[in-house]
């Protein structure tokens, strides 16, 4: 997955990501792992130099010396692993790869808890706080892992052997403090899918400036289809399409922190304020009740025809073949700008599953079996090929799909895997407010403007 980079990344922190596209929220579908050696060499990685979140090995001992996690007095260990993905591709790698670990681990017992991307980090804190923590789930970037972890209660996955096998330029995305907290098994690309056949009949190609694209969505309007699905009941869908338009141009990589920090203003930025302006005049192409239609509904109007294109994740990729698996989804990156030599597509890590760190040593390391095995070049390309979605895992072959193909052909990138984002407060507050303002009949782009200058400020006394 070896590609040009265009932004140079430092330290990933949470943002635009959040839970996007996992049926509510960012970052996400799983593709089948890929690494090196079979099932079985994956699932019994020894991971010695791991410790937990104070850096000790609370495990006492590698995954290899726990044999099956637990099974010399017979007992089955039982885990669980708590995720939010709706899709049905993804969900079938999940079952995918639980199936064939327990084969290869039969004193081992993986069962599944599947929540809405809307209450999961609140769930998540019940269940630690109630000692009914799951020993796998997945954090939403840099914010999230440095809050758990600091917390202690995340497993340092440093030393892993399911490590080897993924893109070493993904890995910092799951650091903190030197220490692996998360694992990104996938990598998603945000961009404008798009219905080819209905591309197709109306003579439309692929727009390589901003005006091009303009005219894609006014012809599609004058033959009665909804350009754009928007699914903005779900504010993780808003932010998505935002980031989409404006991300690649925030300026340098201290953009983000330097409107934390209030050494830079939203008023001041007139870049900004212009992509702000830029989103709201295509809004009406987003059909008569955007704020009212959910992530659902907006996959089953591209997939039924109502629609042409979203701009969203790559996960919309399984999400509207889910629905109709004869639709041909094409995808190409949101031209900006009316200068073509500026079309990039960007990427960024999902949310990186994280390890429990528990105090029991056999299900501890019954959940480091598991997480090798998650990065395995098998569970690489199942996710792969069930999730249509670009994995981590080095090795895994995408050729069996023309989405992802035409994703990968892409030389020109623009990464968030280093850049240090907006935490989440800022983040909810900076998407809350963007909803409101552009939900209105008009827009006060410089009210909205000195709206976050001033609360920015409030939260940084």
């Amino acid at each position: 997955m070896k590609k040009k980079v265009v932004a140079t990344l430092l330290v990933l922190t949470m943002a635009a990501g959040l839970f996007a596209g996992c049926g509510g929220g960012g970052d996400e579908k799983q593709p089948d792992a890929g690494g090196a050696g079979n099932a079985a060499d994956a699932g019994a990685g020894s991971d010695s130099s791991a410790g937990s979140a104070d850096g000790s090995d609370s495990a006492g001992g590698s995954a290899s010396d726990a044999g099956s996690g637990g099974a010399s007095d017979g007992k089955v260990i039982e885990i669980t692993w708590m995720h939010h993905f709706q899709e049905a591709g993804i969900q079938a790698w999940v079952d995918d790869i639980i199936t064939k670990f327990e084969a290869e681990n039969p004193n081992i017992k993986v069962t599944t808890e599947v929540l809405g991307a809307d209450s999961y980090d609140q769930t998540l804190k019940t269940k630690i706080a109630s000692d009914d923590a799951p020993m796998i789930f997945d954090l939403g970037g840099y914010a999230y892992y440095k809050e758990y972890g600091d917390a202690g209660h995340l497993y340092d996955l440093t030393g892993m052997e399911g490590l080897s096998n993924i893109d070493p330029e993904v890995l910092p995305a799951g650091q903190v403090d030197g220490k692996q907290y998360a694992i990104s098994t996938d990598q998603n690309a945000y961009a404008v899918f798009y219905n080819k056949d209905m591309f197709e009949e109306y003579g439309l190609e692929v727009p390589k400036t901003h005006d091009e694209f303009i005219k894609v969505c006014d012809t599609l309007l004058e033959n009665g289809i909804q350009p754009i699905a928007a699914g903005y009941q779900e504010q993780w869908c808003t932010q998505c399409h935002f980031d989409i338009i404006a991300s690649p141009w925030y300026g340098d990589d201290e953009w983000w922190t330097k409107k934390m920090d209030l050494s830079s203003s939203f008023s001041d930025d007139a870049a900004w304020k212009g992509f702000v302006q830029q989103f709201y005049d295509e809004k009406k192409y987003w059909g008569d009740d955007p704020f009212g239609t959910n992530w659902d509904t907006a996959q089953n109007m591209m997939a039924n025809g109502e629609a042409a294109m979203i701009l969203n994740g790559s996960w919309t990729i399984d999400g509207v073949t889910g629905k109709n698996p004869d639709i041909k989804v094409g995808v190409f990156a949101y031209p900006t700008t009316n200068n073509p030599d500026e079309v990039t597509m960007q990427m960024r890590p999902g949310n990186g599953f994280c390890l429990y760190n528990s105090q029991d040593p056999d299900k501890l390391e019954a959940g480091k079996k598991f997480i090798n095995f998650m990065c395995s070049l098998e569970s690489g390309q199942s996710f792969a090929n069930h999730a249509s979605k670009l994995s981590t895992v080095e090795g895994v072959d995408l050729s069996f799909s023309e989405p992802l193909s035409e994703i990968m052909a892409y030389e020109k990138v623009w990464s968030t895997a280093s850049v240090k984002l907006f935490t989440s407060e800022y983040q909810q507050l900076t998407y809350e407010t963007l909803t409101n303002y552009v939900m209105e009949d008009t827009l006060d782009v410089d009210g909205l403007a000195e709206s976050l200058d001033a609360d920015f400020a409030a939260i940084g006394k």
